[in-house]
């Protein structure tokens, strides 16, 4: 896919969130628009930089990533189970990236997957790293799984410590991981069979 379509797709979903972010004029949710329409410029510049050449495809994947990460991050204390259904399909998305980068290397097909294994489980480690020094510094409730309580939008409960939701976080991300894997290595070995 050529960048110019690349650029439109961006600034189209820049504009309208701007859009958004001037009707509902709110710090929570500037920060959260602000933040998807950086990343996504950051994986336009990184991808136009390294000519990695993702496809259209791959900025969907971002576009979820973020989205879901970032635009929709209230539902963290609305349920109890958001995180962890988003700890265990990003890192698939994050794995069908980090592969399109590394297939198009001459490497055997285990070198292959264990880079994108590595590399995914590397970034749940900063991300969970990242997670605690925010909460110590500015207590931002990013670790432990905190529900609103129906008395007041100010008042939380907390729901599951931050030891058990950092180890459970890292757990999921893992069989996430790993099912990509899994998934890569079926798909590889039947291509090969039937060749």
């Amino acid at each position: 896919m050529e960048y110019k379509n690349k650029r439109i797709l961006i600034i189209g979903i820049s504009l309208f969130l701007l859009l958004v972010f001037y009707l509902f004029k709110n710090l929570s949710t500037s920060l959260r628009i602000l933040s998807f329409i950086f990343g996504l410029i950051i994986f336009y510049l990184t991808d136009h930089m390294f000519e990695i050449d993702f496809k259209l495809r791959h900025y969907y994947y971002i576009i979820i990533i973020l989205a879901f990460g970032f635009l929709f991050s209230p539902l963290y204390f609305l349920s109890s189970v958001y995180d962890k259904i988003l700890h265990l399909i990003m890192p698939i998305l994050g794995c069908l990236l980090i592969f399109h980068i590394v297939d198009k290397k001459k490497l055997s097909m285990q070198w292959k997957l264990l880079i994108t294994f590595m590399f995914i489980i590397s970034f749940l480690a900063f991300q969970e790293i990242g997670e605690y020094l925010v909460d110590i510094l500015w207590d931002l409730k990013l670790q432990g799984v905190y529900i609103r309580d129906i008395r007041g939008i100010e008042k939380l409960n907390l729901v599951m410590t931050q030891i058990d939701d950092t180890m459970i976080d890292l757990i999921l991300g893992i069989i996430g991981a790993l099912s990509f894997i899994a998934g890569k290595s079926i798909s590889y070995f039947y291509k090969k069979k039937r060749n």
